[in-house]
């Protein structure tokens, strides 16, 4: 291999390695996976019960009708359940203060109720969900024998939803999202720093 082509590998190396990843979006359904290549973003959401129906907002442009979804709600007391995508919503999921054009947004029909007006997290697919002792909401996403675990923080003017690589606050942070609701809902513990990527 002669010089010139290992000064283009060298450069495409380093450019590969200085990628990154895309930033937090208005609906922040965002991954920081510095750690983990796996990519969380089209995976999960955020979701929301209205008086009106059930919706999800993901960066995912790919589900159709019949898609299952996990629904999982990690404020006390946590519950979770699956749900069905029923078809793509002409209306924005209400999550947002101001609509994300990146996001897709879907009408989803709960096997189970689901609590109303509180924010869930969507994750695409039928994980095994469990309630831990510490009664936090965790879930083999990868297959690796790692549960990753759930969080929600309240902060000014919404709730930050999180995913962990294992103990939330201890652990990599994977997956952040935000709900929007004017004026502190205080649904959750309040937010430390960690949980509130910069959006």
């Amino acid at each position: 291999m002669n010089r010139a082509s290992l000064v283009i590998l060298a450069l495409v190396a380093a450019a590969a390695c200085s990628q990154k990843r895309p930033g937090a979006q208005t609906v922040s359904t965002t991954s920081t996976m510095a750690l983990n290549p796996a990519s969380y973003t089209p995976r999960i959401g955020i979701g929301v019960s209205t008086s009106a129906r059930t919706c999800i907002a993901i960066q995912n442009g790919n589900l159709t009708n019949g898609s299952v979804v996990t629904l999982i709600s990690p404020v006390l007391p946590v519950t979770f359940t699956q749900a069905t995508v029923t078809n793509v919503s002409q209306d924005p999921c209400p999550i947002a203060q101001n609509v994300d054009t990146t996001v897709s947004n879907y009408n989803v029909t709960p096997q189970n109720p689901v609590p109303k007006l509180s924010p869930m997290i969507a994750v695409v697919g039928t994980p095994v969900v469990i309630v831990n002792t510490n009664n936090i909401a965790q879930a083999d996403l990868d297959q690796n024998g790692h549960p990753e675990m759930f969080r929600a923080c309240s902060a000014d003017n919404g709730v930050h939803l999180t995913v962990w690589s294992g103990t939330p606050l201890q652990s990599t942070l994977l997956w952040h999202g935000y709900y929007y609701e004017s004026g502190n809902p205080a649904i959750g513990p309040p937010c430390t720093p960690q949980e509130m990527p910069a959006r």
